[in-house]
């Protein structure tokens, strides 16, 4: 009797024979990459629908996609309307950022006197 390969939902690479009945993917990579197209997938068809309703209420403006500033992804129409990044991780990233612009700003320069030159 043989049994059918089965093979990984996104490389199409040959799943291991102990693979569980439920695996689809040969590894953690392939498993977020197929989420990924599948989420940006959706985030377009979101995206066309809003703004097609929006293009018909007559207020096209208020969907003008957003840059996040530290990553340079874009902000989706899923968050508020008023949010700047499009992740924590890139809000926190920033505020690192920001905190040490302002620390080094804060810390006094060494005295030097003029005939230390």
């Amino acid at each position: 009797m043989t049994s059918k390969v089965r093979r990984c939902g996104c490389c199409r690479a040959v799943l291991p024979k102990d693979a569980g009945p439920n695996r689809r993917y040969c590894d953690a990579t392939c498993r977020s990459r197929h989420w990924r197209r599948v989420q940006r997938r959706e985030n377009i068809f979101q995206r066309a629908v809003q703004q097609g309703i929006e293009i018909l209420a007559g207020g096209v403006d208020r969907y003008v996609e957003g840059r996040c500033p530290v990553c340079g992804w874009s902000v989706s129409l899923r968050k508020r309307r008023d949010s700047v990044y499009c992740s924590p991780r890139c809000r926190t990233r920033a505020w690192r950022l920001r905190a040490g612009l302002r620390d080094a700003s804060e810390r006094s320069l060494p005295e030097t006197s003029p005939g230390d030159a």
